[in-house]
């Protein structure tokens, strides 16, 4: 299974659509929050199914502010992040994790790439699509699922 993370895009819709044609052939789209405008554009454009979650600068969007959704074995929590403070810490993200039972926590808000495991849970933040926010670059993740567990890595656009 391959899965691709976005999120924090604000308003680099070109950034977003390169992104997914890069990772081509995706099982899933994951949205971090902050680009509900272009994420819902994009949705129209592709027939790759997409969840999402609401970040804090989505004024309007269907989004939930956070989900727990089910890859193949594995659990996985899907935050925007600054419900949790993650600006100032990650110990808030980690033990929600820990509390719902997850696998991993798939998070965003930092505008910082993120793969680090948090005691017995994998935290992942794919950084930024957007030019101006982030620090080393575009970036976004890829999350593969395959027999030997979950396999996340951070991709420069």
């Amino acid at each position: 299974m391959l899965i691709g993370v976005v999120g924090d895009i604000h308003g680099n819709y070109d950034g977003l659509r390169q992104s997914v044609r890069v990772m081509n052939h995706l099982d899933l789209l994951l949205f971090t929050g902050d680009g509900f405008r272009e994420i819902s554009r994009l949705h129209t454009e592709i027939t790759t199914p997409i969840e999402g979650v609401a970040g804090n600068c989505d004024i309007h969007t269907e989004f939930p502010n956070e989900q727990i959704i089910r890859l193949d074995k594995f659990k996985v929590l899907l935050t925007h992040g600054h419900l949790y403070n993650v600006k100032a810490g990650l110990t808030r993200i980690g033990l929600a994790g820990r509390t719902k039972g997850v696998n991993l926590v798939v998070f965003g808000h930092t505008h910082l790439p993120l793969n680090d495991d948090w005691y017995e849970v994998k935290l992942f933040n794919p950084g930024s699509l957007s030019v101006e926010r982030s620090v080393r670059g575009p970036t976004y993740g890829i999350i593969e699922i395959n027999d030997s567990g979950i396999h996340t890595s951070i991709c420069n656009l």
